[in-house]
């Protein structure tokens, strides 16, 4: 699942916050009908920075998770990129981001985590997870083929891993990235539309 350094808008005013929504008029991905899939909407938001120099990092994030605890996001790029190795790089890291999921789980309601020497060993152990799957990520093999998005077949960029998925499929000048489990990713209908706010049931972003 992806998980941004730190969350969006952390450091905005009201008026900037406003305006990164806004830089999303137009459409974004969405799962067409989640419930089908025993999925449920749990965030909606805008990462990223904005920054010019890198446009590609200003997404439109929803994530969902289902009944038994698997993750799907779907996030679309204010800007896409025709530049290979970045799609590389950005598919690569949505499936890396989709197998650490499980690594960045809370502790439960209740528990204590490590504190000591247990916490000293359990960053260790976290950090050799994580360079585990980066190398695997950069050693799997990447596909370039095709992906089905508002019925349409559209040409995509696939990378999967331990059976976990991420594809990237560009979208006119915007791009959508899928990633999750591969059997569930393979079935669901992915479709744009405009910003509509799923988790209130009414349209428009809500802050």
């Amino acid at each position: 699942m992806h998980k941004p350094d730190e969350p969006a808008g952390a450091h905005e005013s009201w008026e900037q916050i406003v305006a990164r929504f806004a830089r999303f008029s137009g459409v974004v991905g969405e799962i067409t009908d989640p419930l089908t899939w025993g999925l449920d909407l749990e965030e909606e938001t805008v990462t990223g920075t904005g920054d010019d120099r890198d446009p590609t990092e200003e997404r439109f994030l929803r994530a969902y998770v289902s009944f038994v605890g698997e993750a799907v996001d779907v996030e679309t790029l204010r800007v896409g990129t025709d530049d290979p190795e970045q799609i590389d790089d950005i598919v690569r890291a949505a499936l890396s981001g989709a197998l650490a999921s499980p690594l960045h789980s809370d502790v439960p309601e209740g528990a204590e985590g490590p504190t000591g020497a247990d916490f000293a060993d359990a960053y260790q152990d976290y950090r050799s997870a994580m360079r585990a799957i980066v190398e695997e990520v950069d050693l799997a093999a990447l596909q370039r083929t095709a992906f089905v998005l508002d019925d349409v077949s559209h040409p995509c960029v696939r990378v999967a891993v331990r059976g976990t998925v991420a594809v990237y499929v560009p979208v006119g000048d915007r791009a959508v990235i899928v990633s999750g489990p591969t059997d569930l990713v393979d079935r669901l209908d992915i479709s744009t539309a405009p910003i509509r706010n799923l988790l209130h049931g009414d349209d428009g972003p809500r802050f």
